[in-house]
């Protein structure tokens, strides 16, 4: 019976190496991420922010808990993205909050494909 032992690990592990190469050229290099929420009188939601210096990514949308707004040019400035992630409002008649059960993070387009990557903003506080 010969064992087979030596070549299982070592085929998990470069399995696992693979993935771990192939998912880190995945992630997108976001810096100062931040969101603060906000409430005037007839809107609430919160202001997010980040940084990409990766211009080959398109950035579509945000995630911010659980609540889904779409990124325009007009969010940004340079290399930095600032939108407000509208929460509940009065001002836009027969505005629809859209949802997501996905943790915080940006949904990117690259090469016609969608992906999302998880980001930890940081809350801002006044």
């Amino acid at each position: 019976m010969k064992n087979s032992t030596p070549k299982a690990v070592f085929l998990l592990f470069s399995f696992g190496l693979f993935f771990l190469f192939s998912c880190s050229r995945q992630l997108i290099d976001i810096k100062n991420q931040t969101y603060k929420s906000y409430n005037s009188n007839s809107e609430k939601g919160y202001i997010v922010s980040f940084k990409l210096n990766d211009t080959v990514v398109v950035p579509k949308s945000v995630v911010i808990n659980g609540i889904v707004q779409d990124i325009s040019k007009a969010n940004k400035t340079g290399d930095t993205y600032q939108l407000n992630v509208i929460a509940q409002t009065t001002i836009i008649h027969n505005y629809q909050v859209k949802l997501d059960k996905k943790e915080n993070g940006i949904y990117f387009e690259k090469n016609s494909n969608i992906f999302f990557q998880p980001v930890k903003f940081k809350l801002i506080t006044n």
